[in-house]
């Protein structure tokens, strides 16, 4: 059954964090020690060491839930941070909604110190899905003017016809506002070799931004390529739902992440080039 929809994630799958991420890595330190009125540079450095070391099964907790490897990339690895921060220093404790609103609203400051720094082959490969006149869509966790503004760095085509949805809160653990046959064959959580805490798949808003582009587009997750580089959050409900998925490498890509993509098959891919998803659509 041939692509008729190519869904992309942003950061870390379009672009190059370890060019984009250092402006954010050191803005969110800097910018809760603020907060706190503390000197935190040797306090963050120990926490961070401790969720690189206990990752993956150390996971980024948004709302009680487990919902990704606490290393995954530099922007959740700060939120992880944070959170060992404030146990350590006994802060924030009582009320872990509003620990989550300070994280949120320090991420989101500091993610604005970011600038636009692609992979180099990100505008060919677009433009090339673009030629085939396949609808492609950007959907990721960031603020959609943001992500917005990102993707008008590239190539005016890109810019007019790449479709963004902003804010998509893959992250979130919750029902989705229109449930439909598909969400009810989800599984609550899947265990994978490799990883001792189960993938909780139940992201009701991801699953909200993906139904809205099929319903749109007309295509069908059996139709449908979605490209990300965290198993978790990008590709493994998605997958659940039967579309074809491709994992972008990272700089530690976790062994139980290529094992998930491993045990789809030919609707599984990895690749450390974007170039890799113009060779599945043949």
């Amino acid at each position: 059954m041939p692509i008729a929809c190519v869904v992309l994630d942003l950061d870390g799958t379009l672009t190059d964090v370890s060019r984009e991420a250092p402006a954010f890595a050191a803005a969110f330190p800097r910018l809760l020690a603020d907060l706190l009125g503390k000197d935190l540079s040797r306090a963050w450095a120990e926490e961070e060491r401790r969720v690189v070391a206990l990752s993956p099964e150390l996971a980024w907790i948004v709302e009680g839930h487990a919902v990704s490897p606490a290393d995954a990339d530099p922007y959740i690895l700060a939120s992880c941070t944070a959170q060992l921060l404030f146990d350590r220093l006994l802060v924030l404790g009582r009320d872990p909604a509003l620990r989550s609103e300070i994280t949120t609203a320090i991420f989101r400051r500091a993610y604005r110190e970011t600038r636009a720094a692609f992979r180099p082959e990100a505008e060919r490969v677009l433009l090339a899905l673009l030629a085939r006149d396949l609808p492609i869509h950007v959907i990721t966790n960031a603020e959609a003017d943001v992500a917005v503004a990102k993707l008008a760095t590239l190539a005016p085509e890109v810019h007019r016809r790449v479709q963004v949805r902003g804010d998509a809160r893959k992250f979130l653990v919750c029902p989705p506002a229109r449930a439909d046959e598909r969400w009810g064959r989800v599984p609550a959580e899947r265990h994978v070799p490799g990883l001792s805490r189960p993938l909780l798949l139940g992201r009701g808003r991801y699953h909200d931004a993906l139904t809205t582009l099929w319903a749109e587009t007309g295509a069908r997750p059996e139709t449908t390529l979605v490209c990300g580089d965290i198993f978790e959050l990008d590709l493994a409900l998605p997958a659940e739902l039967g579309a074809h998925v491709h994992l972008m490498r990272r700089e530690r890509t976790h062994p139980y992440e290529l094992e998930a993509i491993g045990a789809l098959g030919a609707r599984g891919g990895v690749s450390e080039d974007l170039t890799a998803l113009l060779d599945r659509l043949g």
